[in-house]
């Protein structure tokens, strides 16, 4: 069985995915990212619609999207 190493440290098994590159990532190397959702389902003039939708979404993303996008986390 082969397992994935962290795409970004090598030194520890990957355990996630980054979401907008694809890289694999270790628990230590993943960074959590809260961004607010666009879907109108979610959100009408700034107001959450729903109490059973989220206006929140949570990604994974890796160090080297984390600033290259500029997420605020």
């Amino acid at each position: 069985m082969s397992e994935t190493m962290c795409g970004v440290c090598q030194k520890k098994p990957a355990e996630v995915k980054c979401q907008e590159c694809g890289v694999d990532l270790c628990s230590q190397c993943v960074k959590e990212v809260r961004i607010d959702s666009t879907r109108p389902g979610q959100r009408m003039m700034g107001r959450i619609t729903s109490p059973m939708k989220s206006a929140q979404q949570k990604i994974q993303v890796c160090e080297n999207c984390f600033k290259e996008k500029e997420f605020l986390g």
